[in-house]
């Protein structure tokens, strides 16, 4: 008996342990360390920047200064790094000679001297790239190499080097249609090209040496959007959405049971599809994805180890033309949005107003991110710090159109527009234009 009470004990103490074991709360899994942020990181701080507002404070107002153009249509305007010269295209007159079609020409402007012309381009107006001895490198299209009867862009191109007053000018090779130059690379040594690829828009992106005028393939992309101080580049990739995997499968009447559709193929992407950026290292022709949305995006700005540039808001309105359209109901809603990226882990947005539109523009040293922001009464050049508050610098008319910076940030240029034609639109590529600038002393 005393044998039958003991084994009852023990069974009840090894009942109640099990159930007081069951009973503990399992420990949680420990939360995932979160990656650390750069140092030059403009994600939300909660420390102000008071070095940043105490510049602001003190600078003087800035004047802007119009720089001694003829009247007319100035096209694809572009600032010299050092923020000296502006250079443009205008339309020459029609000529009467074949072949056919639209001449341009390359002037340049600087803030002490009238405009120049560098040189007759032809069908080609794209804009200069610079080189850092002062030259610059454009494209003629003069000839019409397909024998057509019209000088356009399906004719080759010759890629030129001259001085920055077209002096010294001399052929560096010859650009097949589709293909057009980015960037300068390597110290200035290579010219990337971005070539057309059948039947994919993201083509070959191709080195260029400017002496031996020999070629590389590099990467596949579409464009090469940022050049890093390392040799990297920040490229774009054109993506294609997922075929649709959701498509109700075939009912078949003669064993009533569904029959799976076959796999759908994956649609090649278009201009209209959204691009992912990837950075690549072409040393080991490594990709590194730095950002990706649903929607267009575009980086233009690169400093401190940061991305910076504007993309469609979540919500696209319907007046969304694209980029680039100026039509007076563009200023109704908002068309982008600034876009902040640390690396692949962060990244940010900031529209600081609901009805304005915002586009990254260039970076001051030491104290943050030059900002557009546009809206229907005019345009104000904002200063975004490392606690990404926002500091007026400057405001513009509706008429300013076109704004560039300088490689440091402190000279802003600019078009004013002139509704020429009358019809109450401001088209820069159609009315007359003026190049105007200013300097943050």
């Amino acid at each position: 008996m005393n044998g039958v009470r003991w084994l009852v004990t023990l069974m009840l103490g090894a009942t109640l342990a099990l159930t007081f074991a069951y009973a503990q709360e399992l420990p949680e899994p420990l939360p995932e360390e979160e990656a650390a942020k750069p140092k030059g990181s403009l994600q939300p701080r909660p420390e102000d920047d008071p070095k940043t507002a105490l510049w602001v404070s003190k600078l003087g107002a800035a004047r802007a200064r119009t720089l001694a153009t003829a009247p007319g249509v100035l096209l694809h305007h572009a600032m010299t790094p050092d923020g000296e010269r502006f250079y443009y295209h205008r339309e020459l007159p029609a000529a009467d000679t074949s072949p056919r079609g639209t001449r341009y020409a390359l002037w340049t402007v600087g803030p002490d001297t009238a405009e120049s012309k560098v040189a007759d381009t032809g069908a080609d107006c794209a804009q200069p790239l610079f080189l850092a001895d002062g030259r610059i490198l454009f494209c003629v299209r003069r000839y019409d190499s397909n024998e057509d009867g019209l000088l356009d862009d399906r004719d080759e191109a010759a890629l030129m080097v001259s001085n920055r007053d077209g002096g010294n000018l001399r052929n560096v090779a010859t650009l097949q249609p589709g293909e057009n130059p980015l960037a300068t690379w390597n110290e200035d040594r290579d010219v990337l090209i971005s070539t057309a690829a059948e039947g994919d828009v993201n083509g070959w992106i191709e080195s260029l040496n400017l002496v031996r005028g020999d070629r590389t393939r590099v990467v596949r992309a579409f464009n090469v959007e940022l050049v890093l101080d390392d040799g990297r580049l920040l490229i774009e990739r054109l993506v294609a959405p997922e075929p649709d995997k959701g498509r109700p499968t075939r009912f078949n009447p003669w064993n009533n049971e569904p029959q799976e559709d076959e796999e759908a193929e994956q649609p090649l992407p278009t201009l209209l599809d959204p691009t992912e950026h990837i950075l690549f290292n072409p040393k080991d022709n490594s990709e590194t994805p730095l950002y990706g949305a649903s929607r267009r995006s575009r980086f233009v700005v690169s400093a401190e180890g940061s991305f910076f540039g504007h993309q469609e808001p979540s919500e696209p309105s319907d007046d969304n033309r694209g980029w680039g359209y100026w039509g007076p109901e563009t200023f109704s809603r908002q068309l982008s949005e600034l876009l902040i990226v640390d690396d692949p882990q962060h990244h940010d947005t900031r529209s600081p107003a609901a009805r304005y539109n915002y586009y990254s523009l260039g970076w001051i040293a030491e104290r943050g991110l030059l900002v557009i922001e546009q809206g229907n009464l005019g345009s104000r050049l904002l200063l975004f710090d490392r606690a990404l508050k926002t500091h007026r610098l400057a405001d513009f008319g509706l008429s300013a159109r076109g704004f560039v910076a300088s490689r440091d940030g402190l000279t802003i240029g600019w078009l004013d527009v002139e509704d020429t034609d009358k019809n109450g639109y401001l088209e820069p590529w159609k009315d007359h234009s003026r190049v105007n600038l200013i300097r943050i002393e």
